[in-house]
């Protein structure tokens, strides 16, 4: 298989894609890619809970030292777990309702404003991006930074996590983490009790965590909570616009709850994520040796007909509904909580919002590989007097 992420298809409309890969060559070899390529639901799946044969801590594998402390997310069971149990509860004892309903008035008053209004907008800048991180700084009880300053550092980091497809990320992505790490080191100056960090920083000691890997898994959570939860929203926002029967089921259903994860399955943010092959083994008739890199395709794991009926169409209320946009196990995405409240939050909104919400113009996509999102979505709505 010649898997290029990248190609113009794959960046408009990944899915035709995944779908040709899991019927003809499931898990196949990818030199572009530098990795075994995983593409059924129950391969990912494997990949993302058995962490003794596939690493986050690629050292475990063979492979060299970064350097650098490592994060929640690159570290694997028994260093992982006290630094994932510090954040767990510092977690469980923030007012997620209180940061809920502070997301839906900003995004109540922003919608209001536009159904209002004539013209088109676009939601990731003027949506997204304001609320997720109204959202991911009350998490962590810091400072909101000017969103346009952040969203560039964020997108700057988030495209160097392709750096292996595109060199010329690397370096953007680089200087925008030394800018992340200043502000970082201003919120551990000035951290007070509040908010997840304060808490982290408190119990760091007592826990046995070193300050360096609170500081990178602060650093992941604030990254993580802001990107995923903009890519989440957008890719809802999308859906919506361009199926207006989900829409309206929205509005005279009670399908919120399940509807969050539907939207996250049908297109999530994170469309890959990769390990490290610990030891031999052997998945679907293929072999995979130690050292070798392993990619999960998220993004085709949740159009799997085997794992889910009628993948590719938007049911609300589809139920279970065991996706893997956030990742599954103890590696799940740091930011699938907030990402959660955020799709609910524009969800509720959506549906005291009048009139209807439609594409005003083709969306604009960045090449990203990792991520998957539109970086311009023009929506607009239908003004309600034209409704009458």
């Amino acid at each position: 298989m010649d898997y290029d992420p990248l190609s113009p298809a794959a960046i408009e409309d990944p899915y035709p894609m995944y779908s040709k890969m899991r019927e003809s060559s499931p898990i196949f070899w990818s030199s572009r890619m530098n990795s075994w390529v995983l593409t059924r639901y129950r391969d990912c799946l494997l990949l993302l809970t058995d962490s003794d044969t596939f690493a986050s801590d690629w050292t475990r594998a063979g492979h060299e030292e970064t350097g650098a402390a490592s994060s929640l997310q690159e570290l694997d069971p028994p260093e992982h777990t006290p630094v994932r149990r510090l954040f767990t509860v510092a977690m469980r004892s923030q007012q997620l309702d209180r940061i809920g309903a502070d997301i839906r008035d900003l995004a109540d008053g922003i919608m209001s404003r536009r159904s209002r209004s004539a013209g088109s907008f676009d939601f990731t800048a003027e949506v997204a991006r304001p609320v997720a991180l109204l959202g991911v700084c009350q998490l962590l009880g810091i400072a909101k930074p000017p969103v346009r300053d952040f969203a560039a550092l964020a997108d700057a980091m988030t495209r160097g996590m392709d750096a292996g497809l595109l060199p010329e990320v690397l370096a953007p992505a680089l200087e925008a983490r030394t800018k992340l790490n200043h502000q970082i080191a201003g919120w551990f100056d000035a951290c007070d009790t509040g908010g997840l960090l304060g808490e982290v920083l408190g119990g760091a000691q007592g826990a046995g965590v070193s300050r360096e890997a609170v500081w990178n898994s602060a650093r992941v959570l604030f990254l993580a909570g802001f990107s995923t939860a903009v890519g989440a929203a957008a890719n809802a926002a999308l859906a919506l616009a361009t199926h207006p029967d989900a829409l309206e089921q929205v509005r005279i259903s009670n399908v919120l709850s399940s509807g969050v994860d539907e939207f996250m399955r049908f297109d999530g943010p994170v469309q890959g994520t990769t390990r490290a092959c610990v030891q031999d083994t052997t998945i679907g008739g293929v072999t995979i040796k130690r050292g070798d890199l392993a990619l999960a395709l998220l993004g085709s794991a949740n159009r799997d007909p085997e794992q889910f009926r009628n993948p590719d169409d938007i049911l609300l209320t589809r139920e279970p509904n065991r996706h893997l946009a956030l990742g599954w196990g103890i590696h799940g995405c740091s930011g699938a909580i907030l990402a959660r409240i955020m799709i609910r939050a524009l969800l509720e909104s959506l549906t005291q919002t009048r009139g209807h919400l439609r594409l005003a113009g083709a969306p604009e996509r960045l090449p990203r590989a990792t991520l998957r999102y539109p970086d311009r979505l023009p929506l607009s709505f239908d003004r309600p007097e034209a409704q009458l």
